[in-house]
C-alpha cells in the first residue's frame, strides 16, 4: 500500500467524483478499503451505469432473499447507512443465521469478506448479474494451528 499524499488523495477523490467504485480507486492507487472508506466519506460519484445497476440489485434483494427461502430479513443499511461489509442479515428456516452482501461486483473479494465475517453466522454474497441471481456462500475452515513463539 501507498503513503497517502495530496497528490493521491486528489486523485482519489477524482475518481470518486468520476464514478469509480472503491474497487477501481483500490486498484489503479494501490490503496486500502479502509483509506477509500476515510478519505471519501462524504464524496458522492456522479451517477453511471454501474452504480445504477447496484442500486436496482440492492432494491430486488429483498424479494430475492424471501424467493430463495429467507425470513427475519432486515436491511442493514437502513440501521447504519456507512456499515461496508454486509448489506442484509436474514434467517432461514431452523434457524440458520446469514449476513449477506449484494452486489453486481465480478471481482469482490470473497476473502475479504470472509475476515468480516461474525462467529454463528452464514456468510453470503447475493450476486446479480444480467441475467440471473446467485447466492454464494462463504465458508472457510480452520485445518491447523501452531502457537507463535514469542
Amino acid at each position: 500500500m501507498v503513503r497517502i499524499t495530496e497528490k493521491i488523495h486528489n486523485e482519489m477523490v477524482e475518481m470518486r467524483k468520476n464514478g469509480s467504485t472503491y474497487s477501481d480507486i483500490m486498484n489503479k492507487l494501490n490503496v486500502s478499503k479502509w483509506t477509500c472508506m476515510n478519505h471519501l466519506k462524504g464524496i458522492k460519484p456522479e451517477e453511471n451505469w454501474t452504480r445504477k445497476e447496484w442500486q436496482k440489485a440492492e432494491i430486488e434483494a429483498r424479494k430475492v432473499l424471501e424467493s430463495m427461502g429467507f425470513n427475519h430479513i432486515l436491511d442493514l443499511n437502513e440501521v447504519c447507512n456507512v456499515a461496508p461489509f454486509w448489506d442484509y442479515y436474514a434467517e432461514l428456516e431452523g434457524g440458520e443465521q446469514w449476513l449477506i452482501d449484494v452486489t453486481t461486483n465480478t471481482q469482490k473479494s470473497l476473502a475479504e469478506k470472509q475476515s468480516r465475517g461474525v462467529k454463528g453466522f452464514k456468510l453470503g454474497i447475493l450476486y446479480r448479474d444480467l441475467s440471473e441471481w446467485r447466492l454464494i456462500r462463504i465458508a472457510s475452515e480452520v485445518i491447523s494451528t501452531k502457537k507463535v513463539n514469542s
